[in-house]
């Protein structure tokens, strides 16, 4: 039982929606992926972070400007705050809880936006088609803006 930096998953049932929580080596929650039905977020996804991470895995972010990416909440009526990390469409997937070292959220943000981007380009080239990495699509628009 040697301490060494071991994230690790846990998927938590809240209500009616799968959580994938992502602890850090102390067993502190890190990552929280926020109202995963099984479809949005799925287990390979929180897998490949957790196996990354424990790995120290570190790569530089392949679609930085069209991927995922980090947006931070600004000092207000939040309650919890949180770094928050969005998919393409402006959809809240995933939260870095707060430690209050700034500087150390955000570079574990950076860290995850690459790995996510990492994760769905190697998906696409392994299955060779433009299923969910491809351009935006009309079938799932979150408030277009026209």
């Amino acid at each position: 039982m040697n301490p060494s930096s071991q994230w690790t998953l846990f998927i938590a049932r809240p209500g009616r929606d799968r959580q994938h929580v992502i602890r850090d080596s102390r067993g502190v929650p890190r990552l929280i992926f926020g109202e995963d039905d099984g479809t949005r977020i799925n287990d390979h996804l929180a897998k490949y972070l957790v196996e990354s991470l424990n790995a120290g895995l570190e790569v530089e972010d392949p679609n930085p400007d069209e991927g995922w990416f980090l947006d931070s909440l600004e000092d207000g009526d939040e309650q919890d705050p949180a770094i928050l990390i969005c998919d393409p469409d402006f959809e809240i997937r995933l939260e870095i809880l707060d430690t209050g070292n700034l500087e150390e959220d955000q570079a574990l943000g950076r860290k995850v936006v690459a790995l996510i981007n990492t994760y769905f380009i190697q998906n696409q080239v392994s299955h060779s088609s433009a299923s969910s990495v491809g351009p935006p699509t009309d079938t799932q628009q979150t408030g277009s803006n026209r």
